[in-house]
């Protein structure tokens, strides 16, 4: 490097000219070679600098808010493609989106992770809407009071839909604090929405919590289990 290497004067003050012509008389190796001991800091920065541009424009085209929250309880199986197709059912802005958690197990030896267990994390964040789930994840959703009484929460027109020996039966604690005995959910083992959401056999319940208060949208997710209903 050394035919190339800057004086002490050319070191300190620059010129493009003069940079120019100096490397219109090297090979394109020596260019390289100049060009990486002089300006790698210059070539670094302009790397990171489109590198953050590029991700702040991915992030603000493609970034996704979760407004309703469903959950599978005691089973992995669901259809996976509804937490995409779900957004353009329910009508949702574009970076609102829904989120179906699987694998969430009442059997809390299933279901620790690193911060206790997710379930009950999930829950108590507000991370339900709506759940799949068999009996056992039923009362262990009345237990912790997360699940309200579907006269109070699902719209007349579906749950017209639903004949009144499909409706479980459990003890809820209201609004008021009190106690009462309401329905908590639905057997939906022989219905279409079984089959649209693609559930194992074992999950034959579906339970509504509607925690995270997204009115809209969850009153049209009720409108597309009245449709699929209806098919």
């Amino acid at each position: 490097m050394n035919n190339f290497t800057d004086t002490e004067q050319e070191a300190v003050k620059k010129s493009w000219a003069g940079e120019k012509a100096k490397l219109s008389q090297m090979s394109f190796g020596e260019k390289l070679e100049y060009i990486w001991a002089y300006y790698k800091l210059h070539i670094l920065v302009i790397v990171l600098i489109i590198g953050a541009i590029t991700w702040g424009v991915h992030h603000a085209l493609t970034y996704v808010q979760y407004k309703v929250y469903g959950m599978v309880i005691n089973s992995g199986q669901f259809n996976t493609e509804l937490n995409e197709t779900l957004h353009d059912q329910l009508k949702m802005s574009k970076h609102d989106g829904v989120n179906i958690t699987a694998d969430l197990y009442t059997d809390e030896s299933a279901n620790m992770g690193g911060y206790g267990n997710r379930l009950d994390i999930y829950v108590m964040s507000g991370q339900l809407d709506f759940a799949f789930t068999d009996q056992a994840g039923v009362d262990y959703l009345v237990n912790m009071g997360a699940i309200r009484e579907l006269e109070t929460t699902v719209p007349d027109y579906l749950l017209s839909e639903w004949s009144a020996d499909k409706l479980y039966e459990a003890s809820v604690v209201g609004d008021d604090g009190n106690t009462y005995t309401g329905h908590v959910a639905v057997d939906i083992s022989d219905s279409k929405i079984h089959e649209y959401f693609g559930l194992a056999d074992n999950i034959n319940y579906l339970v509504i919590a509607d925690l995270s208060g997204s009115e809209e949208y969850m009153e049209n997710f009720y409108k597309l289990l009245y449709e699929v209903e209806g098919e």
